[in-house]
């Protein structure tokens, strides 16, 4: 098993080559099974959308990092892949990269009557988002509130 410490500098190096180039680190997963360590990076630009090339490119540049600062011992499979169009959205900047696209909200409990509201993602800021239904009628959603939520493919 990989240190606490070992993980974090895994994940920083990550960072410090997707950032600059305008991308966020969305998800940083660690499995391993015997010898076999999986380091699984999901990326996404910062204004949302990544491509094949891009995780490509990527893959190889935070790959360079390790090796040359020389992070792991072991043989290692590094990933690094899209979100998904699929995947919840668990963080503000999750929300952020989707401004202007259609959510779906899980709710914790009902909000105007309702545990699950749809619309367009208008407005957000540190405490909750604004989304605006098909009727124009806005909501205001604290991140509290929300259980889960996806973006709506149409």
């Amino acid at each position: 098993m990989l240190s606490k410490d070992t993980l974090k500098l895994i994940q920083d190096s990550a960072e410090e080559i997707l950032n600059p180039l305008g991308f966020d680190l969305v998800e940083f997963k660690y499995m391993q099974s015997n010898d076999n360590i999986i380091l699984r990076f999901l990326a996404d630009r910062t204004e949302g959308g990544i491509s094949l090339d891009e995780c490509s490119d990527l893959n190889k540049r935070i790959g360079q990092l390790l090796d040359e600062r020389n992070i792991l011992s072991n043989r290692y499979t590094l990933e690094v892949s899209s979100p998904g169009l699929d995947r919840s959205l668990t963080s503000p900047k999750d929300f952020k990269r989707n401004l202007d696209k259609n959510m779906h909200l899980f709710l914790n409990s009902q909000h105007s009557g309702k545990v699950e509201l749809e619309g367009k993602l208008i407005r957000l800021n540190d405490e909750g988002l604004v989304i605006v239904d098909k009727n124009n009628k806005e909501e205001t959603v604290m991140f509290s509130e929300i259980n889960r939520a996806k973006q709506v493919i149409l």
